[in-house]
């Protein structure tokens, strides 16, 4: 395997950790029946953080597009995130928030031919 370039490795990180905060936030956010919709857009997140993060590893062909809805996925569920005061919650808003930038900064870098 070749070595990540410094932003693949930037992506993966925010990817990581937002996939680690809404696993946290799917599992807390159970135990409070008004976070049902916040619970399942954590759930989504995760997963396409995961499918994102297999993407860049890979160098994939449709990285860009992928990215792209990762970022507006991680920007729906911080959103959603942020109406709740629990720890579990802020931790996913503020981890959704970065993999987001990550995720659009990474997309437009791509975008642009080499």
């Amino acid at each position: 395997m070749l070595p990540l370039l410094p932003r693949q490795q930037h992506v993966l990180d925010a990817l990581n950790a937002c996939i680690a905060a809404c696993e946290i936030q799917t599992v807390d956010g159970l135990d409070y029946p008004d976070t049902h919709r916040s619970v399942r857009l954590s759930r989504d997140c995760a997963d396409l953080c995961r499918l994102a993060a297999a993407f860049v590893l890979r160098g994939a062909e449709h990285t860009p597009h992928i990215l792209r809805e990762c970022a507006e996925l991680c920007r729906v569920c911080a959103d959603e995130s942020t109406q709740f005061s629990y720890e579990a919650f802020r931790k996913c808003t503020d981890t959704c928030r970065r993999a987001e930038d990550a995720c659009r900064t990474a997309f437009v870098r791509s975008a642009v031919p080499a």
